[in-house]
Formats: C-alpha cells, structure tokens, sequence
C-alpha cells in the first residue's frame, strides 16, 4: 500500500485523519507515514483464523492470549507512536507489549511486512515476527537478539513450529488448511 502523501505524521495527526475517514476505511502510522489497508481475500482469512483458533485451544495451557485484527496496536518507539493491525497480535508476559506479531502476506501488502513492519517490530522489540505466505504454504521467523531480528527460519506445512513465547507446538498442516 502507498503511503498517504510525503509528510511526517505525528500520532494526533494520525487521530484526526481516522476520525474523519470513512468507517470502512482502516489505516496504519508507522515511523510518520500513515498507510492505507486493503481487504484481504478469503485465502488470507483462512490462514488468520487457523492460527487464531490454534493459539487460543492451547492459551489455556500457556500465559499467553491472541488478538486479530483489526485491533490497534500502539507501539512507542524510537520518540514516536505508532499504530498498526498486524493480522494476529500473541500477549505473554506483558499486556502492552506483544510477544509475537504475525503478518500473512498478500501481494499488495508483503512488501510492507517484510521491510517497514519488520523495522517497527524490531525497533519496538517484539520477540518474535512471523510471517504467513499462505500461497507457498510456508512461514518465517524472526527472534530478536541483542535488539536485532535473527532469521529463525522457513517452516512448512509439514514441519511443527515452536516459537519462544509458547510452550506449545504448532502443527502447520493445521494451519495452512485453506
């Protein structure tokens, strides 16, 4: 998605533009620059929602509560708020700060999540990054060590995933089922 004309927004900047946007109408502030969001096809929303429905049959085994989108997360960092909807949002020990983002990738997005989110999560020291390619059917991870995102991996649908946040294992043939 483009970003909304050449000018650096500030967090009230950003309040006022989505105040006054249609209801439809969802938009993300990271680093000053205020993205536009597209839909996501069905595809996206199968991947989102197994991932979900994994995450909270084994939350009750773990510390940690999942959240979709759209749901605002506001990170503070590098001096400046920051708000976006990462496609699912994993809290462990903390209630403000997540554990684990995950992005599904799209077309019109996997440039964005793999550039500019990727910088705002490891700026903001989230964990772990993750992201969804439901059309290869594989999913990448990044830890974070010493304030720098590490590539964990690729998984696929055969393999199991263990992030650091859980104590559970994810079966990704569970989660790639679209």
């Amino acid at each position: 998605m483009e970003a909304l004309k050449e000018k650096h927004y500030t967090y009230e900047d950003f309040l006022e533009i989505v105040k006054n946007a249609p209801e439809n109408e969802r938009y993300e502030l990271i680093f000053g620059k205020i993205y536009m969001m597209g839909g996501a096809s069905a595809a996206h929303q199968d991947v989102v929602l197994n991932i979900a429905v994994k995450l909270k049959t084994i939350q009750n085994k773990t510390n940690c509560k999942p959240r979709i989108a759209p749901f605002d997360l506001v990170l503070e960092c590098k001096g400046e708020k920051n708000i976006v909807q990462p496609d699912i949002i994993l809290y462990c020990e903390d209630e403000k700060l997540p554990c684990a983002v995950f992005e599904v990738l799209s077309p019109s997005t996997a440039y964005k999540d793999k550039t500019v989110k990727k910088d705002l999560y490891e700026s903001c020291k989230i964990k772990e990054y993750v992201l969804v390619d439901p059309l290869a059917k594989t999913i990448e991870i990044f830890r974070l060590q010493d304030d720098k995102y590490i590539y964990a991996g690729c998984f696929g649908e055969d393999d199991k995933l263990k992030l650091e946040c859980l104590k559970e294992e994810i079966d990704l043939k569970e989660v790639m089922e679209i």
